[in-house]
């Protein structure tokens, strides 16, 4: 479904009161998978509000993205379990390989990088999720060889 379609069905499902703000930009992400320009000038239209004001939302909390995702998403764990067995530096790891900071997304749009809370697996810390695939007790040396799969089961695609 189209992007613009989508918000407004969102919206739809809504009143614009105050607070349905974040419940409406949740969803929009859910739906759309970011929170793009137009998505926040609806918005802010929405509720009658400056959409300086749903920029600074959408930029304030983490949970949002403002650019689409990749089609391989790589959700770093920085939980207390993964951050304590080097989780950071596995974010580091991707960030160098990928040449793409945190919230970013490759310019071919092949991957994307976040990091995340929990995924409940402290159990096989530290951890990455590439689309619903955990990735156990990861470590930086590993994270050249999931691009390269990922990379090569892309090109099969």
């Amino acid at each position: 479904m189209e992007e613009s379609k989508q918000i407004e069905e969102t919206l739809g499902r809504f009143r614009p009161e105050r607070e349905n703000l974040l419940p409406v930009l949740q969803e929009i992400q859910e739906q759309v998978g970011y929170v793009s320009r137009e998505a926040m000038e609806k918005v802010a239209h929405f509720f009658l509000l400056p959409p300086s004001e749903i920029f600074s939302i959408v930029t304030f909390y983490h949970q949002f993205r403002r650019k689409p995702p990749g089609r391989n998403p790589v959700h770093v764990c920085l939980g207390t379990a993964c951050y304590l067995l080097g989780g950071n530096l596995i974010l580091d790891a991707f960030s160098r390989e990928l040449q793409i900071g945190r919230g970013d997304t490759t310019e071919d749009r092949s991957f994307s990088l976040d990091a995340t809370a929990c995924f409940g697996c402290c159990n096989v810390a530290p951890v990455v999720k590439i689309h619903s695939q955990i990735y156990p007790k990861m470590s930086p040396g590993k994270v050249e060889e999931v691009i390269i799969n990922l990379r090569d089961k892309d090109k099969s695609s």
